[in-house]
């Protein structure tokens, strides 16, 4: 995929409903058009990859919805796998078209509740996993945060959903952005 675009790699360890794939996809678009601040028009298959072959050599363009079928080549993997699958053929080699040090898996509690797990690779040691599980709203949003602008998991409002266990929601990560306050009616609550 040498087309200049850097895509977050998206990996199915469980058997996901095309409908949870696509609301993926549709949570991602809306992140593109909410924090869009230039003119350029970012296409969903531009920032999202399904991998749904081992062989990174067949995979050819990014993810676009009507998905049609579960990715099925991750199905019952751990997460240590697919982090050293991601490694060997990701990280390592960096392929172009990838971000090559973060990626999100969709498991068994995907389809239950709109989450996935976003993994980053940057600083941690090999076979150690750094993740934290996310709504799909603000999946993309960790993805560029770690890859493209080069921040850490473990500080910030990131670090601090990956040691609490809570899942990060594009409204919690509010309130952890703005220590903890939010304004309603007008009022500032904490």
């Amino acid at each position: 995929m040498d087309d200049g675009e850097t895509r977050c790699p998206v990996f199915c360890t469980a058997d996901i409903p095309t409908s949870t794939l696509n609301l993926l996809l549709h949570c991602t678009e809306e992140y593109l058009t909410e924090f869009n601040s230039s003119n350029y028009t970012a296409h969903i298959s531009d920032r999202i990859v399904f991998i749904d072959s081992k062989d990174i050599t067949t995979i050819t363009k990014g993810s676009s919805p009507p998905i049609t079928s579960s990715p099925t080549a991750f199905l019952g993997h751990t997460l240590q796998q697919v982090r050293e699958w991601f490694d060997a053929n990701i990280t390592q080699p960096c392929p172009k078209g990838y971000m090559p040090y973060c990626f999100l898996v969709l498991d068994g509690e995907s389809a239950e509740d709109d989450s996935c797990i976003f993994v980053c690779t940057q600083d941690s040691a090999p076979g150690e996993i750094h993740s934290l599980r996310c709504e799909f709203d603000v999946a993309l949003l960790n993805a560029v945060a770690c890859d493209i602008q080069g921040e850490s998991i473990e500080e910030g409002s990131m670090g601090s959903f990956m040691r609490s266990g809570v899942t990060m929601t594009k409204e919690n990560l509010k309130l952890a952005m703005n220590g903890g306050l939010y304004i309603q009616d007008g009022e500032v609550k904490a």
